[in-house]
């Protein structure tokens, strides 16, 4: 009867791990909302990560966070480190790559216990008052078919509210600010 119970438990894994194989190797979340501000008002709120603090919704959460800024906080180059006892925000690092002005932030995300991931805000002028903003995460799963798993599982369920949440605090920023 054991034997009969470790072979059901090996072919169930074998079964679960072969199906991640097959699972696509990439995760893509996106959401997008639009703010009546002028672009460059949003873009300054994207493109200087100190200014993120006003608008994270990852930040919010702890508020006993530990933060360190580069010396740089606006444009490529620019980062910040964060340290959470609180499971749902961790500890980890955002590095701004690349810049368009006020039209992209594209940064790389380090989260202890997860593979590198990336990510684009994103901003395109909808008129002169108001600005389209699409906040776009990419991750990469590789061969792993438990990281598989979980992207095609978990990742639009867990990091899909957190970034309407982010865009609507980023909404309720910029537009209080104009």
């Amino acid at each position: 009867m054991l034997k009969k119970i470790f072979r059901f438990i090996f072919m169930a894994i074998a079964v679960i791990l072969g199906i991640g194989l097959f699972l696509p190797g990439t995760t893509r979340v996106e959401r997008e909302i639009d703010i009546q501000t002028p672009t460059p008002m949003v873009f300054a709120q994207l493109n200087d990560l100190k200014n993120w603090e006003n608008w994270s919704p990852w930040l919010k959460i702890d508020p006993q966070i530990e933060m360190a800024y580069a010396p740089q906080t606006e444009g490529v180059g620019a980062w910040y480190t964060w340290k959470s006892l609180n499971k749902g925000v961790g500890t980890g690092k955002v590095t701004i790559l690349d810049v368009k002005t006020n039209e992209l932030v594209h940064y790389k995300l380090l989260i202890d216990g997860w593979s590198e991931a990336t990510s684009d805000l994103k901003c395109s002028v909808k008129d002169s008052l108001s600005t389209h903003v699409t906040w776009r995460f990419d991750g990469e799963h590789g061969m792993n078919p438990l990281s598989r798993w979980l992207g095609f599982v978990a990742f639009e369920r867990f990091v899909a509210p957190d970034y309407e949440k982010g865009l609507m605090n980023l909404k309720v920023v910029c537009e209080s600010k104009k």
